[in-house]
């Protein structure tokens, strides 16, 4: 997809930056994590790249069967536009397989393509927003509280949400793109993916894996709702902004779009379930995962 006009890519930057978690983690903020190198542990969750703010490893997770995901072989994260070069090198030590990008074009044309180590294989496996971006971008700048609260007001945000999170599982194109990673990271070739946040896109990916491979739904959602802890930060800081500069009287009615929300993640479910019939029906009929498929996940992500 190409940008035509400034406006149009201001537009998006501004949407990215709303559902990416407001301000990315810059040197400063980062400065702290950057001290030592990673070590993954069965109980650290965040990873130290910086210039993040949202980069997890998803090792150390139980199964139904006692068992742990592995720590050091897989990662959720937002996007890596900001990543410094010390961020570079402290993602070169985790010896990535490859990265997906589930940002359109529009997005990355508008906040800048990936920063990683130089020799890892990258994809663009584009998952839209439904437009969704470009409608906050409208909202906001028009400084209008009466119409902000029209269109954001009274759960109405939420619902945004909830219905985006149903595309991830209906759009048969969104549903091959996520197949296409859940390939990757059985065949051992993807090790690494992240939308704009690492909250929506990336959640729902993380939630399709860890079910996979035995992970329980309540272990799910806890990993889910991490996002909201390590997103907060930039998230008060970007309201914090907009009111200051009067784009926005109530910036808390961005917070359904900032964050996540159990209902999000429990609507792709119920979708996946109504469409399918079960989880399990989901992962081999709408994703296409046969069961050598779904046997190479286990085998690459649980000990």
């Amino acid at each position: 997809m190409r940008i035509r006009g400034s406006r149009t890519a201001i537009a998006l930057g501004v949407g990215a930056a709303l559902l990416g978690g407001g301000l990315a983690a810059g040197p400063a903020a980062a400065a702290g994590q950057a001290s030592a190198a990673y070590a993954p542990t069965a109980v650290q969750r965040l990873v130290p790249v910086e210039g993040t703010a949202n980069f997890r490893d998803l090792g150390g997770y139980r199964t139904y069967d006692g068992e742990k995901t592995r720590s050091g072989v897989l990662y959720r994260s937002e996007a890596l536009n900001k990543v410094t070069p010390n961020g570079v090198a402290q993602m070169a030590a985790l010896k990535l397989k490859g990265i997906v990008d589930f940002r359109t074009a529009a997005e990355i044309g508008a906040n800048g393509p990936d920063k990683y180590p130089a020799g890892v294989p990258h994809s663009n496996l584009q998952v839209a927003d439904g437009g969704l971006m470009t409608t906050l971008y409208a909202v906001i700048t028009s400084g209008d509280p009466v119409r902000q609260e029209q269109i954001l007001g009274n759960g109405r945000a939420a619902q945004m949400m909830v219905d985006m999170y149903r595309t991830f599982v209906d759009d048969p194109a969104i549903r091959a793109q996520f197949a296409a990673t859940a390939r990757g990271v059985a065949n051992g070739t993807v090790s690494l993916y992240h939308c704009s946040a690492g909250k929506d896109r990336a959640g729902w990916m993380t939630a399709i894996l860890l079910t996979a491979v035995g992970v329980p739904t309540g272990t799910v959602n806890q990993d889910y709702l991490l996002s909201n802890q390590y997103l907060k930060p930039g998230n008060d800081a970007l309201k914090q902004q907009l009111l200051a500069s009067g784009r926005m009287q109530n910036p808390s009615l961005l917070d359904p779009l900032l964050g996540v929300d159990q209902r999000y993640l429990d609507a792709a479910r119920s979708a996946a379930e109504a469409r399918y019939g079960s989880f399990g029906k989901y992962l081999t009929d709408g994703l296409g995962l046969d069961i050598l498929t779904l046997i190479k996940l286990r085998q690459r992500l649980v000990t």
